[in-house]
């Protein structure tokens, strides 16, 4: 179990400066975008509209968390509206995109994987303070955009931006298949939950 903070991400301006990306968690850790990563799930803050980067041999899941969204040309499959959170958004890494801003700055959540590698899923869970059951996958990550969040039998609470990474562990609330509860320590708030399995 890795509970990451903020101050653990990296965050990388966009060369253009159209935004930033915010790296939650990269498999190897410490990988650069250059090498062949297995996967990385990061949040980005889009300030203009403009071609996204390419990922050859890669597949990407994109969801909303905040503003009103983005248009995405996508060579291959079309325009799609990315709106509302909780909407998933796939294609491929080397895909042609445009992203133009419907009204104002966004911010996204993603991952980016090698599909021939692993499988990933990209899931948006709307908790209240009852427990939502989830399967713990070999690898699998709790981003709380807002906050709070608890994870039982776990005994850990998420603060707004953290994320909880599971995997490679031998305890028995850890390892794959076995269920957890998250719920949110008052009111209601979202949890973005990614599962990946390897191939």
């Amino acid at each position: 179990m890795l509970h990451l903070r903020s101050s653990d991400y990296r965050v990388m301006p966009w060369k253009d400066g159209g935004g930033s990306t915010t790296e939650i968690a990269i498999e190897p850790a410490g990988a650069r975008l250059e090498d062949p990563f297995l996967w990385r799930v990061s949040s980005a803050r889009v300030e203009t509209s403009g071609p996204f980067s390419h990922f050859p041999g890669r597949a990407r899941l994109l969801t909303l968390l905040e503003g009103s969204g983005l248009i995405l040309d996508i060579e291959g499959q079309g325009r799609q509206r990315l709106k509302f959170p909780g909407q998933v958004v796939a294609f491929p890494g080397d895909a042609k995109v445009h992203a133009t801003l419907i009204q104002g700055p966004c911010v996204d959540v993603g991952i980016i994987s090698d599909p021939s590698r692993v499988k990933v899923t990209l899931e948006w869970l709307n908790l209240d303070t009852e427990a939502t059951a989830i399967t713990v996958a070999p690898t699998t990550l709790l981003f709380a955009p807002w906050g709070p969040v608890r994870v039982d039998p776990l005994g850990v609470e998420l603060e707004p931006q953290e994320c909880l990474r599971l995997g490679n562990s031998p305890a028995a609330t850890e390892a794959p298949g076995a269920r957890l509860g998250v719920r949110a320590s008052f009111g209601t708030t979202p949890v973005v939950l990614v599962s990946i399995w390897p191939l």
